[in-house]
């Protein structure tokens, strides 16, 4: 196994190089089956005017007019209302604020050098985070996120039951801890993980497995018993659904993250990297992975059917659920603003 290597040259600039658009590997290539749920909700855009006004009373997002463009032009909403179509509009809401949490403490940690490569202060604010998560008092010079996040758990503990909020806020440890604040630890110091560790980084830095947790959130009785959720088809296809979503966006997310943010936490630059390939073959690698991992969940449903777990209602649910995250978030990757650049590799993304 090759461990992780320097990356990057010093003094090297990305965001000035000219990209070529690829010629061969397509994001038309990601075989996540057109059957699956992919009709959006009739609530994105309210719940996202929602959201918006919400971040901006606690002054997570500033009152700055490229700020609020960026914002606005991600259509965070949309992702919600394809992840979690059957939602209720309260349920909804709060899993487009989970949602928006997640992106806005990512760009902190993937893009903000004076947040991402310090780990010593990003696990303090991880750690003042988690705090109020769990159902602690806000501090009296509280940052805007932790008072985001106080306002979700508060409005959280109504609609769902203790061990389901324990088990979320378990989640939510793992990928600030597990998984953002390892990644933090590989920007600073300029290297790359190798493929087996980062695909285990991924998983949990992605904080996917906090909103596949949400698939359960968003109709009232669709929550899981330990037993089902242990159960080793159910717990693979949760595996490989945050996998497919995550490595997924790495594809989505390249230039943003690499070319703009020289950030090494990237399966195409991982493969880049440790297997010396160029960057048409690092994509359709990175899309053979990603499809093995669909081929793979499709095996585990098909188990399920035949133990005839998919006649639970609550299985039956959290299934379609995984799949619509999986296809609603392609469907979000190709329309949304944060992935769209004149300069993107991916033809598909090459929008002003």
């Amino acid at each position: 196994m090759l461990s992780a290597v320097k990356s990057f040259s010093a003094g090297e600039s990305f965001s000035s190089r000219e990209v070529p658009v690829l010629q061969g590997p397509s994001l038309s290539m990601l075989r996540i089956p057109a059957t699956w749920p992919s009709a959006p909700s009739m609530h994105a855009r309210s719940i996202e005017r929602t959201t918006r006004a919400r971040a901006l009373e606690v002054k997570l997002l500033p009152r700055v007019p490229s700020v609020l463009r960026r914002f606005d032009a991600s259509q965070f909403g949309l992702l919600a209302a394809y992840a979690y179509p059957k939602a209720t509009r309260e349920r909804l809401e709060l899993c487009n604020d989970w949602h928006v949490w997640l992106f806005l403490f990512d760009d902190e940690a993937d893009e903000c050098a004076e947040v991402g490569q310090r780990p010593a202060y990003l696990q303090e604010y991880m750690e003042a985070c988690m705090e109020v998560l769990r159902g602690g008092a806000l501090r009296t010079r509280a940052r805007p996120l932790e008072r985001f996040t106080y306002d979700i758990r508060r409005r959280m503990e109504r609609l769902a039951s203790e061990s389901w909020l324990s088990r979320f806020a378990d989640d939510v440890e793992s990928y600030l801890f597990q998984g953002t604040l390892e990644a933090s630890r590989h920007w600073t110091a300029g290297t790359v993980p190798d493929f087996d560790a980062y695909l285990t980084q991924r998983a949990e830095d992605s904080g996917m497995y906090t909103c596949v947790d949400l698939v359960e959130f968003g109709q009232e009785g669709r929550e899981l018993p330990e037993n089902l959720l242990a159960t080793p088809e159910l717990r693979r296809m949760r595996e490989l659904c945050t996998r497919v979503v995550a490595l997924s966006n790495d594809l989505f997310s390249y230039e943003k993250e690499v070319l703009w943010s020289r950030n090494p936490n990237n399966l195409v630059h991982v493969l880049q990297v440790h297997q010396g390939l160029g960057l048409e073959a690092s994509v359709a690698e990175a899309i053979q992975v990603v499809n093995a991992d669909v081929e793979c969940f499709r095996a585990c449903e098909e188990r399920l059917l035949q133990l005839g777990l998919l006649d639970d209602a609550r299985v039956a649910f959290y299934v379609d659920g995984m799949k619509a995250w999986m296809r609603g978030n392609v469907c979000w990757s190709l329309v949304t603003g944060r992935y769209c650049s004149p300069t993107s590799p991916f033809p598909e993304l090459r929008r002003p």
